[in-house]
């Protein structure tokens, strides 16, 4: 459940500044936003004043205008000049959201904060209410003076429409200007980590702001959106650069909270994962991580919304949740875009809630086996590019949101990735940042091709777990990095746990290792691999298309939750499970050749508690009215053919489940032919053998 709703704003919904119109724009999305935020521990409000220059250039002058979000485009082009058209690219020139947008001054942006917090606990007396400022790395969403004139030196990362980014670890040049925390200005070579922490205390406390969130990588890398950085050029490893890169990242993030000693930091974090980080920019994330430091993790990335590469936001959070700095786990979700007019619920996701379901699918499996999802969810953002909030892009996701969170994993699915993100991410090899580096890139390529990856365990927690907890389940592990690993999983498998490892030929050589695993460098699929161990997921394309369906299976209430992506709708998909075809609760399929055979819309998220070995057949498993106090579920299961049926209860009653063979008569005459099975493996479930036609399975209240 998420103990904690976040929904992130600009200011454009603030188009006149007294006071009743900015407490009726609260008001308005506290009210329309209700059914989400109800009963929630925290409700926090983060706030897109700028670009996170209003925090650099503060002196404490709260009557002083500041540079905020007013724009479309990348807010530091030039202007929009008279006789282009208005449809000219927003990357070339920006345009005002409304015409005469507001004066942003500091007193009206802590009224606007104070307005969050009363009118908040008036709806929501019950929930701690925050606001939250935020700070960005780039050119996109506020004019800065700062970053791209006066200190241009610290700007120096990857370039959006001729822009750097800036570069956390970067030394300040010598400045004059008086500012809040430095009236007497800037000393030269001032670290920019002392400089934003120092004004960020004066100026986060003066405004009433409860947390500071960095966005786009800033902390990570001045590189968040690229597979290059300062170790790795795209040709080698510059594996001389590693140890002072690693240490001026670290430093940032020591520096910062020194400064920053009693506000929580929430980072964005960068697009790629923690291995890929570590190869390309020397982000130590396991040693911030367990530094002590009131950081939050990141988020999944919200770039598959972008790019369609939803391989890449599975595989990246997965890096980021295996180890965590507290017990928090963060879910973001785009909606709007508050400055490029994309609303990515219509016009990325075509409406469909595919990257709702499969990240909210994913977990993390702890020191004690215990199976954690999701508790911290954020809406980016609840306006678009014009200031407006329209309900639609409320009420239609939503009832989606919901029903993710009602389905959060509570148990340990088929598919495990096993991450070494403490060796990775300590390393000093020029051979391990190659093996890292490309074995990330290689699970994000297998989940785009099929691979239903949906939890994570780090190397460091399997340790002290035995194999039972993963007995219905594949452990997918690169070449371990240390003997201590490879005996764990050794141990493992002598004891029947699946496990597929996956690396270099070269690397696992030069272990010495004797593995039989996939090649990242040759043509094998992990999907095939796993094929040997019963679990099978095929496509049949119509299309001469390049992308497969993403999908992710993971485990809720004794059952499974399918959550499918399928980028054509024009491929079947065949699937096969250890105890027969998976049959989805509320679909029809083929069966052939003992797969269950799909052709599923672009998002699906469905439950599975029967599979079935048949005969060549049509299947459907429909949902019917219970009407008796007795059964609060029926499920009618038909088309069978010569079938062994198998099927899982529910997690109440005993977990218990009957079953009736007069499917059409409101007195069931229960059919003996089920029996109740406790199997060291799969746990509790009925099975049935030579089952034809239909049969109606009946869950108690």
């Amino acid at each position: 459940m998420f103990d904690r709703i976040c929904l992130e704003v600009s200011l454009k919904p603030f188009k006149k500044t007294d006071k009743n119109y900015i407490e009726k724009i609260c008001s308005e999305i506290y009210g329309s936003w209700k059914a989400l935020l109800d009963n929630r521990k925290e409700i926090s409000i983060m706030l897109w004043a700028g670009d996170g220059s209003e925090i650099l250039e503060y002196n404490r002058e709260l009557n002083q205008s500041f540079e905020w979000a007013y724009w479309v485009g990348t807010a530091n082009r030039e202007i929009l000049k008279e006789g282009q058209p208005k449809y000219t690219s927003l990357h070339t020139c920006k345009q005002l959201y409304i015409e005469n947008p507001p004066v942003m001054t500091y007193k009206i942006l802590k009224d606007i904060i104070s307005s969050f917090k009363k009118i908040g606990k008036l709806y929501f007396p019950k929930s701690k209410i925050t606001v939250g400022e935020t700070f960005d790395i780039g050119p996109e969403f506020a004019v800065s003076d700062f970053k791209y004139n006066r200190h241009k030196e610290i700007c120096t990362g990857s370039k959006l429409d001729s822009f750097g980014f800036l570069d956390s670890t970067a030394l300040l040049n010598k400045d004059s200007k008086p500012y809040a925390a430095y009236p007497d200005g800037i000393p030269q070579d001032t670290p920019f980590a002392e400089f934003l922490g120092k004004q960020s205390e004066v100026f986060l406390k003066d405004m009433d702001f409860d947390y500071l969130w960095l966005s786009n990588g800033l902390g990570f890398s001045s590189n968040p959106w690229d597979l290059t950085g300062k170790i790795f050029d795209g040709k080698e490893f510059k594996i001389n650069n590693l140890e002072k890169i690693k240490n001026d990242v670290f430093n940032f993030w020591r520096i910062l909270v020194k400064e920053l000693p009693d506000i929580p930091i929430m980072v964005r974090g960068t697009n790629n994962s923690a291995g890929i980080d570590y190869a390309t920019d020397g982000v130590p994330l396991y040693d911030i991580y367990k530094s002590g430091f009131n950081i939050t993790p990141p988020p999944n990335s919200p770039w598959s919304a972008l790019t369609d590469d939803f391989g890449l936001e599975i595989m990246g959070h997965l890096t980021r949740i295996c180890e965590l700095p507290g017990s928090d786990i963060f879910y973001r979700y785009y909606i709007h875009d508050p400055w490029w007019v994309n609303t990515p619920w219509y016009d990325r996701y075509n409406s469909s809630p595919h990257d709702i379901y499969l990240p909210l699918a994913l977990s993390r499996i702890d020191e004690n086996g215990n199976v954690a999802a999701a508790n911290s969810l954020n809406i980016l953002s609840i306006d678009n590019s014009f200031g407006d909030m329209p309900k639609s892009c409320i009420y239609e996701p939503l009832p989606h949101i919901l029903k993710a969170e009602k389905d959060l994993p509570d148990d340990i699915p088929p598919l495990v990735w096993v991450y070494p993100l403490r060796e990775y991410t300590t390393s000093r090899s020029e051979t391990a940042l190659k093996e890292m580096y490309f074995g990330d890139n290689f699970i994000k390529r297998e989940i785009n091709n099929g691979l239903f990856l949906s939890s994570v365990i780090s190397s460091d927690n399997i340790l002290g777990l035995k194999a039972n907890c993963f007995k219905k389940s594949i452990l997918i592990s690169p070449v371990p990095e240390t003997k201590e690993v490879l005996d764990k999983l050794q141990e493992f498998a002598d004891s029947g746990i699946n496990i597929a490892f996956y690396g270099s030929k070269e690397y696992a050589e030069s272990k010495k290792f004797n593995l039989d695993f996939t090649d990242i460098f040759g043509n094998e699929s992990l999907l095939e691999d796993i094929e040997k161990f019963n679990f099978s997921i095929k496509f049949s394309k119509k299309a001469d298309i390049d992308k497969n369906i993403a999908l992710t299976v993971s485990c809720h209430d004794n059952g499974y939750i399918f959550s499918v992506y399928n980028p054509n709708l024009t491929t079947d998909t065949l699937m096969r499970f250890p105890l027969g075809a998976p049959i989805l609760t509320g679909y029809d399929c083929e069966i052939k050749d003992g797969h269950s055979v799909y052709r599923f819309p672009m998002s699906v998220h469905s439950e599975c508690r029967v599979f079935v070995n048949s005969e060549d057949t049509v299947i459907s498993l429909k949902e019917c009215p219970p009407v008796n106090t007795v059964f609060h579920r029926k499920l009618l299961l038909s088309g069978l053919k010569n079938a062994a049926v198998y099927v899982f209860p529910e997690s109440r009653k005993n977990q218990s489940v009957s079953f009736s063979n007069n499917c059409g008569d409101d007195t069931p005459v229960f059919d003996e032919r089920f029996k109740r099975i406790e199997d060291d493996k799969w746990g509790v479930l009925y099975k049935a053998e030579n089952i034809t036609g239909e049969c109606m399975i009946l869950f108690p209240f």
